[in-house]
């Protein structure tokens, strides 16, 4: 399901992706100094975070690893220029190249996995003894007034899965072997120049047919109607409306 999404929003994904974005360059940031001998990226998806790290380490191989095929597709095509980089079609909660890697990195793709606490687990085996794994994660803050507001029109049809809280995604890395090396929690409102355009945004990424995001019945008409409105009503800034979105930035390492 997540595959397919997220491959229906591959040609469309990057438009309204800021928030993503300044996330992978939170996820760059706090990666120390060091040069790898090779890297695995889980959850590579349009190849934002991957351009980033071939800016800092032009000549590292790249394993970048995309559960959906017509991702993996278009950033392969993107990045042709890049024989460095390996496009891989399959699941971050389960992948095993043959090898540990000194640098695992991922950023705005686990928040989405089914079993966070195995994934992390499994990500944990695939890092050399004293790697590194960089990770950022969107919270379950993000999108938050339009959750309530989907809540408040069509309580029946709320999703019963929410991404993750700060707490619970520390718990999952703690318990999965991770030390913390550094962390950062924040949460940052982007403005959209309305509701239509902020419901538009979120559609081209694939978000809103995921799991935490689709109900056990779409909306209707009439609901949807009343969801545009409302949420123009209730969070206008600067001649447009806001959403936020929160996020966090971890530096783990294994010892």
């Amino acid at each position: 399901m997540i595959g397919q999404r997220f491959s229906a929003a591959a040609e469309t994904y990057d438009r309204h992706a800021r928030p993503q974005l300044a996330l992978a360059q939170s996820v760059l940031s706090v990666v120390p100094e060091m040069y790898p001998e090779q890297i695995l990226e889980l959850g590579s998806g349009t190849g934002q975070l991957t351009r980033l790290l071939t800016e800092r380490f032009p000549e590292v191989p790249i394993d970048a690893v995309d559960v959906a095929e017509k991702m993996v597709l278009h950033s392969r095509a993107a990045f042709k220029r890049f024989p460095q980089i390996k496009w891989i079609v399959d699941d971050a909660q389960t992948y095993w190249g043959g090898d540990r890697y000194p640098l695992i990195v991922s950023s705005s793709a686990l928040h989405w996995v089914a079993d966070l606490r195995a994934t992390c687990e499994n990500i944990f085996q695939s890092l050399e003894p004293g790697g590194t794994f960089a990770l950022g994660m969107m919270l379950s803050g993000t999108l938050i007034e339009l959750h309530e507001l989907r809540q408040e029109i069509a309580p029946e049809k709320t999703p019963s899965i929410s991404l993750p809280t700060y707490e619970e995604t520390v718990e999952a890395l703690e318990a999965a072997g991770f030390r913390t090396e550094r962390k950062k929690h924040s949460e940052e409102q982007i403005l959209y120049d309305g509701a239509k355009a902020f419901l538009k945004a979120i559609h081209e990424q694939g978000v809103t047919g995921g799991r935490v995001s689709a109900g056990n019945a779409p909306l209707s008409r009439t609901e949807l109607s009343r969801l545009v409105a409302d949420y123009q009503e209730n969070h206008v800034a600067d001649g447009g409306v806001y959403a936020t979105y929160e996020t966090a930035t971890f530096l783990l390492s294994r010892n």
